[in-house]
């Protein structure tokens, strides 16, 4: 049964605790995906790399206010999409390698469920640890929308990879990920449609932002407030017939879902390690992010509703702060 002094779950902030005062430690990093984490490779980055393309259409798209004889066209697609992961698939490849390199860490390319005290199932190998961080994120929440299993929709692990630019995007949601996705494509010439059961976008921002953000996209493209959708089918990949809460139908090439987020510790069950989660399941931990388990702490997205990139980065270790309980006290 192999063993380690520090078990790290997940490849993307949790990688940053390791630093020069553990090369004596025997170190492993589970992470089943990609290397770098959910910003890296599926979020922040990548997405604000389209943001600034969208950006550039949408001003050329409205230069003759400024007499300036500009237009744009559908962008091309696949050359936007392979410039970005073209930049960004070679860091994660790096990152992986260079962890692998080391003698003193060991990599599991697979995921990691608790069957015990420190205790974890590695694909059928038993792995067992004198300290573990839980550092394994989040996922897309899903709703209850009846077809929806049976559909190959998108979420934001995937939508930024997609082959060719939608024609017609239908987004669900109005979160964050929705509204700047939605900016992204309309800025790059498909037709996009946000249906959202609430009746503001972005509410849980700052109380000026979610009006004025709402007035400017139900003038910028198709938006259906206070509607949810009822059913979806679909007659081949990438064709979607949606039923809407209101009687309205739409019909679509592409479907993003983006509903929320919500942490990963279920599906390492954490439960079975000792570790307490709340009722949102995320993982609790006290101003030094020790868990309810001896020796386990956490950090990131699988504790945080607010799910930014810095604080994982901050409580890590990997960048200076005032707060130096914040860090995981492991040395």
């Amino acid at each position: 049964m192999p063993h380690h002094d520090l078990l790290i779950l997940g490849g993307g902030s949790g990688n940053s605790v390791i630093g020069p005062e553990h090369d004596h430690w025997d170190i492993a990093i589970a992470e089943p995906w990609a290397f770098g984490g959910t910003c890296m490779n599926r979020g922040c980055i990548p997405s604000k790399m389209l943001v600034y393309p969208a950006d550039v259409a949408l001003a050329a798209r409205h230069g003759a206010q400024l007499g300036l004889r500009t237009s744009t066209e559908r962008a091309d697609w696949p050359a936007i999409r392979d410039r970005i992961f073209g930049r960004i698939d070679p860091i994660a490849e790096a990152g992986l390698a260079y962890r692998e390199s080391l003698d003193n860490v060991t990599v599991y390319r697979h995921s990691a469920r608790f069957t015990g005290d420190r205790t974890v199932d590695l694909d059928g190998t038993k792995v067992t640890a004198d300290r573990i961080v839980l550092a394994m994120g989040a996922r897309t929440s899903l709703p209850t929308i009846d077809g929806l299993d049976a559909v190959d929709f998108r979420t934001s692990d995937d939508i930024m990879r997609i082959d060719v630019l939608p024609e017609h995007l239908v987004i669900v949601g109005g979160g964050f990920i929705a509204v700047e996705m939605a900016h992204v494509f309309d800025g790059l010439g498909s037709r996009v449609t946000i249906v959202h059961g609430g009746d503001l976008l972005l509410r849980g921002a700052d109380t000026d932002v979610g009006p004025r953000l709402t007035e400017a996209y139900a003038n910028r493209l198709d938006l259906r407030l206070e509607t949810t959708v009822a059913g979806v089918k679909g007659a081949a990949r990438e064709t979607f017939h949606l039923d809407l809460s209101d009687g309205t139908t739409l019909d679509a090439d592409q479907l993003l879902v983006a509903t929320g987020r919500i942490p990963n510790g279920d599906l390492a069950t954490v439960d079975l390690g000792g570790i307490t989660i709340d009722d949102r399941g995320y993982v609790i931990t006290d101003d030094q992010l020790r868990t309810s388990a001896d020796g386990v702490w956490a950090l990131g997205d699988v504790t945080n509703p607010l799910q930014l990139k810095h604080t994982p980065n901050a409580e890590a270790g990997w960048s200076p702060t005032t707060s130096h309980t914040r860090r995981v006290p492991i040395h």
